[in-house]
């Protein structure tokens, strides 16, 4: 790499112009202020300045209080404006006589002569896996400084916590001829930006009481797709209502459980099965997540494994693959100390690829489940859960892997908050709560939870439905179940503590668990 002394700095600013007035680039002025700070930094030899903090703070409006241990917001920025430049020199900028990089592990960025071929880290691909996402300005109908303050920075937040998402592009700031064309109509607006999907809505006053209405639009045919209506008593309190009111709508709409990926699947299936074998992958997954079945199983663990072979730099679908293949451990299907090491080595591969990748440190928080590593299963779903806490899908997986895993309040406290703002979650989460309830003696809730799975072609849906009646003393009805379950997997007897000890930490549950079935008839084996 040239350093910066070698290279005039005239030559830099006009490349970093260039880049710039790339359309990704135009529609992402998060992005762009980003480059446009690291760069004026390094030219004007300030490169020690250059940290996670001071970006935040500086490039992408962040306020002083600011905790880079706590927010990974700079470091998935990071990786995104990596992309970018990596999309850049790939197609407009690919005869460009420099070229900007900005090396993985750090913010201080390189400036290089483009006269030979170089390793880049990403295929080059023109294949849009994620859905795109324009959040417009929210009008206010009342002329008054504070609702136009607080719709500005409402728009602005909804904007920044989406695009933790990685399965969400976002567009939040516009050139002043979209913005006209916003005013005129927001369908055009958005096919001038090329979005899937429209984040709208206003601020008004009626009858004294203020109202916030919140619209996700679909942007080829204007369909609105989902409302919320939000009624503060006032605005004294802004950045609480804003807080509440970010959380409510990022979290029902961003993830592989929000309405936006679910919307997708249903209008688009073609370019699902047709145009990337990535989001093909990432579907099937998510469909076996939604409703067990065999088929469904092999289908993800199928399609992932392609995907992985065919899109090796894909950090997403790695880690999707170790989680499957721990699943069939869990599920009764495999239990060879090689599914492990095989699972050890994608989550690995995942994190090697981008350490910021959420899904990675999920399946990477199950996998020391399943070695019995509490501590360092800790530590993972932490870290998880700080690259975006508004991913309510993966935070229920967490707060289940840390009940198995013997935190059970700090698990359940989680379950419970995603639960309760998006319903929709993994279908084996009730494995989860029933756990939780066995733990704590309370027979009745289990049973409760066990009921609300019916997916019968898992062992744990009979399981759990026959354990929790027999914990109640309700043997006829258990013994029912358990007739099913031995129908399904005739080697319980000799299996089922294997299964439940490769990643529930309490023997004394398993052992109530097993003994609820010996009771019933379950024949000793175990």
């Amino acid at each position: 790499m040239e350093s910066t002394k070698k290279i005039p700095s005239d030559k830099i600013y006009n490349e970093l112009e260039n880049v710039l007035k790339f359309y990704s680039f135009k529609n992402s002025t998060l992005l762009s202020n980003f480059l446009r700070y690291i760069v004026t930094e390094t030219i004007d030899e300030r490169q020690q300045f250059i940290k996670e903090y001071s970006i935040a703070v500086n490039a992408l409006s962040r306020p002083s209080h600011f905790n880079p241990h706590d927010d990974a917001m700079v470091r998935i920025h990071a990786g995104r404006l990596r992309k970018l430049l990596h999309e850049y020199y790939s197609t407009d900028g690919k005869d460009n006589p420099l070229i900007i990089h900005v090396p993985k592990g750090g913010y201080v960025p390189e400036f290089v002569h483009n006269n030979k071929p170089r390793h880049t880290d990403l295929p080059i691909s023109t294949t849009k896996t994620n859905p795109v996402i324009t959040v417009f300005p929210f009008k206010t109908i009342a002329h008054r400084p504070d609702l136009e303050a607080f719709s500005q920075i409402l728009s602005e937040e909804i904007s920044a916590e989406l695009s933790r998402f990685q399965d969400i592009s976002v567009i939040g700031h516009f050139s002043s001829d979209i913005i006209t064309k916003i005013n005129e109509n927001v369908l055009e607006a958005a096919s001038l930006l090329r979005a899937d999907f429209i984040i709208t809505g206003h601020i008004q006053i009626i009858s004294n009481k203020l109202q916030i209405r919140v619209n996700l639009i679909d942007s080829s045919s204007g369909k609105f797709i989902l409302t919320k209506l939000f009624t503060p008593a006032t605005l004294d309190d802004g950045i609480r209502i804003q807080n509440e009111i970010v959380k409510d709508i990022v979290t029902s709409m961003g993830g592989y459980y929000g309405i936006i990926f679910k919307e997708m699947i249903k209008t688009a299936p073609s370019k699902i099965a047709n145009n990337s074998v990535v989001l093909k992958a990432i579907c099937s997954y998510q469909e076996y997540h939604c409703s067990y079945s065999i088929e469904n199983y092999a289908n993800a663990l199928s399609n992932l494994t392609e995907a992985v072979e065919l899109a090796p730099n894909y950090a997403i679908v790695w880690a999707m693959l170790g989680e499957m293949q721990l699943a069939s451990i869990a599920l009764g299907l495999d239990n060879s100390q090689k599914t492990i090491e095989k699972s050890s080595h994608c989550i690995t591969k995942a994190l090697n690829i981008d350490p910021n990748c959420q899904q990675a440190w999920y399946a990477l928080s199950i996998i020391n489940c399943f070695k019995k590593d509490q501590d360092n299963c800790l530590a993972a779903a932490e870290q998880c859960l700080k690259i975006n806490p508004n991913s309510s899908g993966i935070t229920s997986g967490i707060g289940c892997v840390l009940i198995f895993a013997g935190y059970f309040e700090k698990g359940f406290n989680l379950l419970e908050n995603a639960t309760n703002i998006n319903p929709a979650h993994p279908w084996w989460i009730n494995v989860g709560y029933c756990y939780y309830y066995i733990h704590k003696k309370e027979y009745q809730k289990s049973l409760y939870w066990a009921e609300k799975m019916d997916f019968n072609e898992t062992i744990w849906d009979s399981l759990l439905k026959a354990v929790s009646l027999s914990l109640l003393s309700e043997d006829a009805k258990a013994k029912i179940h358990l007739n099913n379950l031995l129908e399904l997997q005739p080697q319980t007897a000799t299996e089922l503590k294997e299964t439940l000890s490769s990643f529930m930490f309490s023997d004394e549950i398993v052992f109530r668990i097993i003994n609820s079935l010996k009771r019933i008839g379950l024949k000793n084996g175990i």
